[in-house]
């Protein structure tokens, strides 16, 4: 009885077969479908503050960054001082405080951005508290349609603006995460120091007669009052001025106390003369002793005041 070996074909035999088989059969062999490019999450800072909250800065951090499709940023609230990310077309700048409530107070869009809706708006974004109530700390939004896209802030206009560049899924970015870091870092550093140069600046126009009620400039603002202790004689009046802010912030010279016997002067809210006013307000201070005010809606910044009145 003889022994033999089984025949085995060549592994390149039976692939040209199986291939023959499909052919045959009208089915071509399965293909491994190529794995979708990996998509990043990228964070840009909405704002930023000094340590006190008394410079509060305007500025996306970063702004300007490149992204892929499929990535989504993380806006992220940086300050106390409110914000949005909004693109489209509002009326804008806001001319008055309801146009402003209507249109940044209110989200529209969703978590997917479609450049061809004409308004996208996130809502209020802060670390704190807002009028509409609670800051938004955290806005993800999602890029799926390549361009170059412009967001600004409907609070502080287009000063406060970033371009958004999406290319590509699977494009090589030109910057890292740790570059964009670094560039907002000095970047809002940039901005503080812009911030108290323009507070010095105020001071330097202030006097026991003419208090600013904030001051703002292309990049910061200064959410205190100036000087925020005054010494005045009794009988003297003393103007509150919105002058020193280039921009939409409303603000108040609330008095919370006040000599006894004295009625609380009626503060209204001070708004620059193109969006309605007033932008100045006057008190005469009648009975010595320390009147305390504070900005209604920038006093958990900080913004309040005294005035001393001697004899």
């Amino acid at each position: 009885m003889s022994s033999h070996t089984p025949f085995r074909a060549p592994a390149v035999v039976l692939t040209a077969l199986v291939t023959l088989t499909f052919g045959l059969l009208g089915v071509a062999p399965a293909q491994a479908v190529p794995a979708a490019p990996p998509s990043t999450t990228w964070t840009v800072l909405v704002g930023n503050e000094s340590p006190d909250m008394a410079v509060q800065g305007m500025r996306f951090l970063p702004d300007d960054i490149t992204i892929n499709s499929g990535d989504t940023i993380n806006f992220v609230a940086n300050s106390a001082e409110i914000h949005t990310v909004s693109h489209g077309t509002p009326p804008f700048p806001p001319t008055s405080l309801e146009n402003l409530e209507k249109d940044a107070f209110i989200p529209a869009g969703g978590p997917v951005f479609d450049p061809t809706q004409s308004w996208w708006n996130s809502g209020l974004i802060s670390t704190g508290n807002t009028p509409a109530g609670p800051g938004i700390r955290t806005y993800p939004l999602t890029f799926t349609t390549t361009g170059d896209f412009t967001f600004f802030c409907m609070i502080h206009g287009e000063m406060m603006s970033a371009t958004v560049h999406v290319h590509a899924a699977g494009t090589a970015y030109p910057h890292s995460k740790q570059y964009y870091s670094a560039q907002a870092a000095v970047a809002a550093a940039q901005i503080l120091g812009d911030g108290y140069r323009l507070w010095a600046t105020t001071l330097a126009k202030s006097s026991p007669t003419h208090v600013f009620a904030g001051a703002m400039d292309d990049k910061a603002m200064v959410m205190r009052f100036i000087p925020s202790l005054d010494v005045v004689r009794k009988g003297t009046t003393v103007t509150f001025d919105l002058s020193a802010n280039a921009g939409v912030v409303p603000h108040t010279v609330t008095f919370t106390s006040v000599p006894a016997g004295v009625t609380p002067p009626a503060s209204p809210i001070l708004l620059p003369a193109f969006a309605g006013g007033p932008s100045t307000f006057q008190v005469t201070f009648t009975k010595a002793g320390t009147w305390h005010y504070i900005c209604e809606f920038h006093d958990d910044m900080g913004m309040v005041g005294d005035v001393v009145v001697t004899p």
